[in-house]
């Protein structure tokens, strides 16, 4: 008989970091479609709705507070996944990167850049 694990335990693997980079990119797209879309349209909403609400929602951006850092944050992750996408698609369409070793590199450069311009525009606009 063949002894089949029951449960994996995401926490014991250890996971390619190609693999997690798929695993993130498919997260942070159930994060934009249920958490950011619907921010994002009611930003948008209340930025166009009049002057005094697109006043509020220019002030409440411009300091630094939870709704703004949530918002960087959603941004942040929008951002990733239009990176992580891009891999994919180069990955895909392209065939560059198909190796283990390609795949790895890669992954870690889409990480290394996400983190880089995330860091680099919260300093922009935060300090």
């Amino acid at each position: 008989m063949n002894q089949r694990p029951v449960y994996i335990d995401l926490r014991k693997i250890k996971l390619p970091m190609s693999a997690f980079s798929s695993i993130t990119h498919r997260l942070s797209g159930m994060y934009i479609f249920f958490i950011s879309l619907p921010l994002f349209i009611y930003l948008l909403f209340n930025s166009t709705k009049n002057k005094t609400s697109f006043n509020l929602v220019y002030e409440d951006l411009q300091s630094i507070s939870i709704f703004s850092i949530f918002i960087f944050l959603s941004f942040a992750i929008f951002w990733y996944h239009i990176l992580t996408g891009v891999r994919h698609l180069i990955m895909d369409f392209f065939h560059i990167g198909e190796t283990l070793e390609g795949a790895y590199y890669s992954s870690i450069f889409v990480l290394a850049l996400w983190l880089m311009t995330t860091i680099g525009l919260f300093g922009y606009f935060y300090l």
